[in-house]
């Protein structure tokens, strides 16, 4: 088992895994509401939804709400968003801009024992100009994986729930099962030798199916909702085999990567609900250390060379908490306001090696205004600002040459090396040299906008 460094890789291994790299922007569903909202009637107090939201929208939050629903009801909306998160070479914002998203729930038709208790829900989002966009990133290359797992991609949500309990005494219990379905890539790359000796390439591409599970408890008695919800991780899965001849000789690549992650996450909400207001706390818990690596693991065996296996470096991400607080207050029969708070922990350490994984401490304000033209037609409105509280992180150095004397000793296995020889002799070469973006620190930081309108009919 031989695991070269860059520098030692064949040439022509270079534009063959640029022209698999460049086949990833594809077509996947999977899930934007952390940032943007469910709809603009949750939105405006933070999305703290677990224990009390309504329609088809609680198929992602907690699909056991539904089955506590009642009629029929549709909600529609549009939402946008901007973005400045800081990056060493200037700033970055958000790959689309515009979302629409639509739910529904209904009662099904059933009779005797299970009549009015089981409905069934969908929830639906997606950017306006692609359904998702994908883009994998290089092992030193600065990026924020939180901000594009929840903003470039469809989700699709449908479920159903059942009403379990209906007593007086006891109250309201519903279960429900929503199905995050979603695809993944798979196929091969044949290259060859063309008429100009550079690499020609046939591609074959197959989406396959990915289901997760959404699962959610809830009940309500009087002024009091509580809920609870799991959410299974999911992702874009990649898989890619590249068969290339090159002078004669096989050179084949096997590619493997999971993008557009969300992690497990598990929800506890209370709600209480006074005469002209409610009052919403959540409490998630976010499981990103199952997570294996957010880069491409690549495979290879070469002639005389043999096994070439990709040195992943150590994402270590961590699991973290989110808070979520929000209410609503009834200024009329016709107008009500919102507004909320919330807080997630970031899910990464110091960057002191090759990585420069960006992320931070998460704070948001929402605000939102509902308007009832009649009992049944509901105009939603919201505005949030998040704000990336920075972090900074200093990158350990590896000493490489007893000559060096400017290079720092040795601070751990990730530590960065010196990509150029030191010799005492020549000044060109002295001191420590890396092409590392995040050398010798990288930070974080920035700021989301997000805001919205939803139409809601209920019957």
């Amino acid at each position: 088992m031989k695991t070269p460094s860059p520098t030692n890789r064949l040439p022509v291994l270079v534009p063959v895994t640029i022209l698999v790299l460049s086949l990833l922007p594809l077509v996947a569903l999977a899930n934007p509401v952390d940032i943007l909202g469910l709809s603009s009637k949750t939105a405006g107090r933070s999305d703290a939804a677990t224990a009390s939201c309504e329609g088809g929208g609680c198929m992602y939050y907690n699909p056991g709400r539904v089955a506590l629903g009642k009629g029929f009801s549709l909600f529609g909306g549009i939402a946008v968003q901007t973005a400045s998160l800081d990056l060493p070479s200037g700033s970055a914002g958000v790959h689309d801009a515009l979302y629409a998203y639509g739910g529904l729930d209904f009662p099904l038709p059933f009779k005797g024992f299970l009549e009015n208790r089981v409905r069934a829900g969908v929830f639906l989002m997606s950017p306006v100009n692609e359904i998702a966009y994908i883009r994998m990133h290089l092992p030193s290359e600065p990026f924020y994986p939180w901000f594009e797992n929840r903003s470039q991609r469809l989700i699709l949500v449908p479920g159903v729930s059942f009403l379990l309990m209906d007593s007086p005494a006891w109250g309201r219990l519903g279960l429900g099962l929503g199905v995050n379905y979603f695809a993944g890539l798979d196929g091969a790359i044949i290259g060859y030798e063309g008429a100009t000796r550079s690499v020609e390439a046939r591609v074959w591409e197959e989406l396959e199916g990915r289901v997760a599970t959404n699962i959610g408890l809830a009940w309500e008695r009087g002024r009091w909702k509580l809920g609870f919800s799991y959410r299974q991780a999911f992702g874009v899965d990649f898989h890619n085999i590249s068969f290339n001849r090159v002078a004669g000789t096989n050179l084949n690549i096997d590619l493997t990567a999971q993008s557009l992650y969300s992690p497990h996450t598990l929800s506890y909400g209370v709600q209480y609900r006074g005469d002209r207001f409610t009052i919403d706390v959540d409490l998630s818990e976010y499981l990103w250390s199952f997570y294996r690596t957010p880069f491409v693991d690549m495979r290879s065996q070469l002639p005389l060379v043999g096994d070439l296996v990709s040195e992943l470096p150590d994402a270590s991400l961590k699991n973290t908490i989110g808070l979520r607080v929000g209410g609503t207050y009834t200024l009329s029969r016709a107008l009500t306001i919102s507004g909320g708070f919330s807080f997630e922990q970031s899910m990464i350490g110091a960057q002191t090696g090759v990585t420069n994984i960006l992320d931070g401490h998460k704070v948001a304000l929402s605000g939102g205004i509902s308007y009832s033209f009649t009992p049944g037609v509901i105009l939603h409105a919201h505005l949030r600002v998040l704000t990336l509280i920075g972090q900074a992180s200093t990158k350990n150095l590896l000493r490489t040459d007893a000559e060096c004397g400017n290079t720092i000793a040795v601070n751990g296995a990730g530590s960065l090396a010196d990509e150029v020889p030191c010799v005492v002799d020549d000044p060109t070469t002295s001191g420590f040299q890396t092409s590392n973006p995040g050398f010798p620190s990288v930070s974080s930081g920035g700021y989301m906008l997000s805001g919205g309108l939803t139409l809601e009919v209920r019957r």
